[in-house]
């Protein structure tokens, strides 16, 4: 009996209702270790025609991923906490801070005009670093399996994400949070990931905690922005920048593994 019942807790899915345990820093939700379905389960006729656009079909095959426990940011970094990085290290402001002072209006606001190096930087200072693809996207999904957005298939509205604007980023944590207590994983900005970007690496990715290719041009980045149309805020959507790259609509949020706890 006690083996059976261990064996149905292994199959359980992803859930909030998971033991809490004291983060290893302030705002971080524990993404304990377990495997989910990762990529788009749905198929469409343009799929089977091979019509549907090649930015559109990397998130296939949908297949099995088993990643150790780790802790998230709830929230993406915002200008208020990278203004501490860069006072406590002099590290380069990004460059829409005049004469290198953080406008007090955007306090609130994710951080953006920030590469790939910026990131981890800002991360590896923190005591963390970014979130591999994977990891972004099982936390990103909050328990989910299968659905489209963080919270479910209801396309997009004004009311759960900010996209489709020309106004830019709102506050972080301006809407309700998924089922494990993340904000702001779909809309806002986009977020660097750790993963070099291969378009067919789920052909052949390890099946326990991938962390991408070797090499490559890209880096990958994930969860749409304010800019980004409905399609872009999938919770499968790929995409992919140089990471020299600093946009108005790309910013991070930080992981750290869960195994530390114990050193």
């Amino acid at each position: 009996m006690r083996l059976a019942c261990a064996m149905l807790a292994l199959l359980l899915p992803l859930s909030a209702e998971e033991p809490a345990k004291d983060p290893p820093a302030e705002g971080m939700v524990l993404i304990p270790a377990g495997e989910f379905m990762m990529g788009r389960a749905k198929t469409t006729r343009d799929d089977e025609v091979g019509m549907r656009p090649l930015i559109l079909r990397d998130d296939r095959p949908y297949h099995a991923v088993y990643l150790d426990g780790y802790w998230m940011d709830a929230k993406e970094v915002t200008h208020a906490e990278y203004k501490k990085f860069v006072e406590a290290t002099g590290h380069t402001p990004p460059r829409h801070w005049k004469d290198g002072a953080m406008p007090a209006q955007r306090a609130s606001q994710p951080i953006y005009n920030v590469d790939w190096h910026d990131a981890t930087a800002y991360c590896e200072w923190s005591g963390k670093r970014l979130p591999t693809e994977a990891e972004w996207e099982r936390a990103a999904r909050g328990g989910l399996e299968g659905k489209d957005y963080p919270w479910g298939d209801e396309g997009p509205s004004p009311q759960k994400a900010r996209y489709n604007t020309p106004l830019g980023p709102g506050p972080v944590g301006e809407f309700k949070p998924n089922g494990l207590g993340l904000y702001d994983m779909a809309g806002g900005v986009s977020e660097w990931c750790f993963d070099w970007f291969d378009r067919t690496y789920y052909e052949n990715s390890p099946a326990r905690n991938p962390r991408g290719p070797d090499e490559g041009l890209y880096r990958i980045v994930r969860g749409g922005a304010w800019s980004d149309s409905p399609k872009r805020l999938l919770v499968s959507f790929r995409n992919w920048v140089r990471p020299d790259q600093k946009t108005a609509n790309l910013g991070f949020r930080c992981v750290r593994d869960a195994s530390e706890d114990a050193k």
